[in-house]
């Protein structure tokens, strides 16, 4: 008897903490407004929870999936009285049975304890939405405070991500992380790479003239730009993608490859084919990426020559890939210089040509 009265107790003191915590914050919290949650903290908290669960009535994701998952999961919450009849959210649970996604369905064991990747020598096998999201807050006029754990840049943990990059490096900034590949985004997105997106520091050379948005001198970008839905109308985020690596649009990275929209739909979406096809930001970029019939040259991927990310040594994202680019027969490098912005020069072999080296002018 006393051990049960000592874990409702335990419950009692916990939902008068949770109470007052939440009051205290007011409307800063996502979930607040009872014109969508009749149900206030009703409606995703029970009295007495699963075991190792903050008084949730399912685990995990499956928690979420209440109401960002399948019509019949929000019909239920309706039918229940725990949300709005003219509630409107997207369907996430769809979004994470497509072929890439982030693995919310793998593994168990989320703690808010839970030191991930970027922040331990240990590697997890899940992902969970709380990873990411905080459900009890709401991000309003841009503000940039996400109220979730991060990794920075220079690899310290920090208790609230001031930047979106920093929730993703918890797990993609280290060696082994979820699914790990060589590749550490910490050092990817350095602050001293001679080019990169613009994800962790402003623009910082010449605006391409390709480009189809609007990016100044003081534009980023953030990860979720280009790791999304590939479903435009559908939810935003790195949540499902039939695209590899999470990509909002197709790309095409072999060696050789036929040049059209849909080859190279990601890179299209910011950056103009027509531009690009033109030659205005480099003199040889059609024949390149289309080819050559006259003298038997197959086109190649953007892949081929630029990075997705950031380039360590070149202006432009130039590096190469290696399965298509290797040191040219005299000086032995690969390496691409830029002389100055209508001008520079490439040592290396491609296409079975060495360019010792290969100069251009626009």
């Amino acid at each position: 008897m006393s051990r049960v009265l000592g874990e409702e107790l335990k419950n009692t003191i916990y939902i008068i903490a949770f109470t007052v915590a939440f009051l205290s914050i007011g409307s800063s919290f996502a979930h607040i407004d009872n014109s969508l949650l009749p149900e206030e903290c009703g409606s995703c908290h029970a009295g007495h929870g699963l075991k190792g669960e903050p008084m949730l009535n399912h685990a995990e994701e499956e928690m979420c999936y209440q109401c960002h998952g399948s019509e019949s999961n929000r019909a239920m919450m309706k039918a229940t009285g725990r949300l709005a009849q003219q509630a409107e959210l997207a369907d996430l649970e769809k979004e994470f049975n497509k072929l890439y996604r982030h693995p919310v369905k793998q593994g168990t064991g989320h703690s808010s304890n839970e030191r991930l990747p970027g922040l331990s020598s240990s590697s997890v096998n899940h992902a969970e939405c709380v990873d990411c999201h905080n459900p009890h807050q709401e991000i309003v006029g841009g503000e940039k405070n996400y109220d979730v754990r991060g990794l920075s840049l220079s690899s310290q943990y920090v208790d609230k991500a001031s930047e979106e990059y920093e929730i993703c490096l918890k797990c993609h900034g280290t060696d082994f992380g979820i699914r790990s590949t060589s590749k550490n985004f910490t050092q990817v997105f350095a602050l001293n790479n001679r080019s990169q997106h613009p994800v962790t520091k402003d623009i910082q050379n010449n605006r391409s003239v390709s480009l189809l948005i609007s990016l100044d001198f003081e534009s980023s970008l953030k990860c979720s730009d280009c790791h999304s839905n590939d479903n435009k109308d559908g939810p935003k985020g790195p949540h499902g993608s039939r695209h590899k690596y999470l990509l909002s649009g197709n790309y095409d990275t072999d060696v050789y490859n036929i040049e059209n929209n849909h080859a190279y739909e990601f890179c299209y979406s910011c950056h103009s084919r027509t531009s690009i096809l033109s030659n205005e930001s480099f003199p040889l970029h059609r024949e390149h990426i289309v080819g050559d019939l006259a003298r038997n040259r197959k086109g190649t991927s953007c892949y081929t020559c630029h990075a997705s990310h950031s380039s360590k040594d070149s202006e432009y994202l130039i590096a190469f890939n290696p399965e298509a680019v290797t040191a040219d027969d005299v000086s032995r490098k690969v390496e691409f210089d830029s002389f100055d912005t209508n001008s520079g020069a490439c040592y290396l072999k491609c296409h079975d040509h060495s360019h010792s080296p290969g100069r251009y002018e626009k």
